[in-house]
């Protein structure tokens, strides 16, 4: 088992990446938030963004230097790369490889094109990547706090052996390193990053959470109640053993709950469900999912489920509720 070394911020040397002259590919979520991080640590930044991107009038608005993609890669040090995942392959092939020069270093957010080779970079780059466990909006909002989210590190390749120091410092710059950075790899991060969406985030969660508000408006219960206790109060649930631990959450919920939560769990998450999560991770491991994706993706089928799953009566019911409730804060 790989064992991750932790660095704090007495770790890592900021002036570093103000060093360097850092190319931002993209100005979606994660673009905008650790670009402003970035400018607000005093670095040297340059969006890359496609001819057509319509994020320029934000860019403009705020006075932050912006060109081509292909421009860009040309002229700085360091290249963050953070577009879609299905987007990187053609954007590297079409406006970035091209232009990279000797020694340059190329910072991922995620593994993914680089761990199943999708795309194949130089070897006389550097190749790292820095991955904010958490969404952009939050990566700034922490930021702004004087906080921010934890980070995952990993070196690919390392031409001129100061990549680990340098993503360090990027780390820094976009604040995850005010928590902590922790050191993995490309294959691990992509593989339970996947699992971790397939399994529980975007996978085993919001369809446990319509199949059992189903089972309660088919019984005859009202959209009301089945949505307080299978929706609404799952964040007080997640609260409680987010910062403590279960121990925490079964000590501070009844008696009642903790008996029957624990002997319908032992009922519901049996051993035909750990083998598909097994299943789900070979998956991932084997490649078998990258060619699900590709294959799918883009499909009027796939879009057509994807779309189903959640516009069926109980999405309605739950976005009305949903509605009314914040209306009433």
């Amino acid at each position: 088992m790989n064992s991750s070394k932790l660095y704090f911020k007495k770790d890592c040397d900021l002036s570093l990446i103000q060093s360097k002259k850092v190319g931002v590919i993209g100005f979606g979520n994660q673009g905008r938030a650790q670009t402003l991080n970035l400018i607000d640590n005093n670095v040297d930044v340059l969006v890359g963004l496609r001819d057509k991107s319509k994020t320029k009038f934000e860019l403009e608005k705020n006075n932050i230097p912006y060109s081509t993609i292909e421009d860009v890669v040309s002229k700085v040090d360091v290249i963050v790369v953070l577009i879609s995942d299905k987007s990187i392959k053609n954007c590297f092939y079409d406006n970035i490889l091209k232009y990279l020069k000797q020694s340059q270093t190329i910072i991922f957010s995620h593994g993914y094109n680089i761990h199943y080779k999708l795309i194949d970079v130089p070897k006389n780059v550097n190749v790292g990547m820095v991955a904010p466990s958490g969404g952009g909006a939050v990566v700034r909002s922490k930021f702004l706090q004087g906080s921010g989210v934890p980070g995952l590190i990993a070196v690919h390749n390392d031409y001129t052996r100061t990549t680990l120091e340098l993503i360090k410092s990027y780390g820094l710059a976009i604040g995850c390193a005010n928590v902590c950075l922790f050191t993995s790899t490309f294959k691990e991060e992509t593989e339970t990053d996947l699992y971790g969406e397939q399994a529980l985030l975007t996978g085993g969660l919001p369809l446990m959470i319509d199949k059992s508000i189903k089972v309660l408006l088919e019984a005859g219960y009202s959209p009301l109640a089945a949505w307080f206790v299978c929706y609404y109060e799952i964040k007080m649930i997640v609260d409680l053993f987010h910062e403590k631990g279960f121990d925490y959450l079964y000590n501070a919920i009844s008696d009642t709950a903790r008996y029957g939560g624990l002997k319908s769990g032992d009922y519901l998450i049996d051993d035909e469900y750990e083998n598909k999560l097994k299943n789900i991770l070979k998956n991932i491991q084997n490649g078998n999912f990258v060619k699900d994706l590709k294959d799918n993706v883009d499909t009027l089928k796939y879009k057509s489920s994807l779309d189903t799953k959640h516009s069926d009566e109980i999405s309605k019911i739950m976005n009305v509720l949903f509605e009314k409730t914040n209306k009433g804060k």
